[in-house]
C-alpha cells in the first residue's frame, strides 16, 4: 500500500516549499507546539498518549495538514518494516492517536487521508465520526474476506473487527461505526447484502444481525 501525499496541503497551513524561517513567530512556536504533541502520540504511557490527543483537537481544523503530515510519515514507516517483522510499536501508536484526533475532529478533507490507514479499527471509526457517502463507502470496502484482501488484512488484522473467516465480529466496534450513518447505513448494507457472495455476504448478513439485536441498543 503506498500512502497518497497530499497535493493541497499548501492551502490548509503548511508551506509548500518556504522554510520555517519564513513564518511568523506565531506560526513558528503553532508548528513547534504541534510537532511536540504529535511526538508525544508515540508514547507508551497511555495517559501521556491520550492526553496529547485531547490537547490536539483542542487546536481545531487548522492542526489537520500537520496531522496527515504525520499519519503518512507512520505508514511510510510502518509499511517499511512490514514485509521483514511487525508493525513498529512507535509508528503504529502514532497512527492510531492521528487517527483519533482526526475522527474528533471531523474535518471532512481528512477522510482520503485516512483511507491509507484501512482496515485499522481507529481509522474506521474516525471515518464513521466523519461521516458522508464516501466515508461509508471506504467502510464498507474493507468488509472483506481473507482473500479478497489479502495482505492488508492479514498485516492488520489485529486493528480489524468486522466479521471474517478468522475471527468474530466486535458487536460494541460494530454498532458504533453503523449507528452513526442512521438508515442511510443499514440501507447500504442491505443493499450490499443483496449483492455480495461467499464470505463478503456472510460478514455483512453479521453486521446487520448486530445492529438488530435488541440487546445491543443503547
Amino acid at each position: 500500500m503506498r500512502v497518497r501525499r497530499r497535493d493541497d496541503i499548501g492551502e490548509r497551513g503548511l508551506p509548500d516549499e518556504s522554510p520555517e524561517v519564513s513564518w511568523s513567530p506565531a506560526r513558528q512556536r503553532f508548528s513547534e507546539q504541534v510537532k511536540l504533541l504529535v511526538k508525544a502520540l508515540r508514547s507508551t504511557d497511555e495517559s501521556v498518549h491520550e492526553l496529547a490527543v485531547v490537547q490536539i483537537t483542542l487546536l481545531g481544523p487548522k492542526v489537520v495538514p500537520y496531522l496527515t503530515s504525520a499519519l503518512e510519515e507512520a505508514l511510510e514507516e510502518s509499511e517499511l518494516s512490514e514485509s521483514a517483522t511487525e508493525s513498529p510499536p512507535g509508528a503504529e501508536r502514532a497512527i492510531h492517536g492521528v487517527c483519533s484526533a482526526l475522527g474528533i475532529i471531523r474535518d471532512a478533507d481528512s477522510v482520503i487521508d485516512l483511507a491509507a490507514a484501512l482496515p485499522r479499527k481507529e481509522a474506521v471509526e474516525a471515518l464513521a465520526k466523519i461521516g458522508g457517502d464516501r466515508a461509508l463507502d471506504l467502510i464498507i470496502d474493507t468488509i472483506e474476506s481473507d482473500s479478497a484482501l489479502g495482505d492488508p488484512l492479514r498485516s492488520y488484522r489485529g486493528h480489524s473487527s468486522w466479521p471474517s473467516s478468522s475471527a468474530d465480529a466486535d458487536p460494541e466496534f460494530v454498532r458504533r461505526v453503523f449507528l452513526r450513518f442512521g438508515e442511510v447505513g443499514k440501507k447500504r448494507l442491505q443493499e450490499e447484502l443483496e449483492s455480495g457472495s461467499g464470505s463478503r455476504r456472510a460478514a455483512i448478513a453479521e453486521i446487520i444481525r448486530i445492529l438488530e439485536d435488541p440487546e445491543g441498543l443503547p
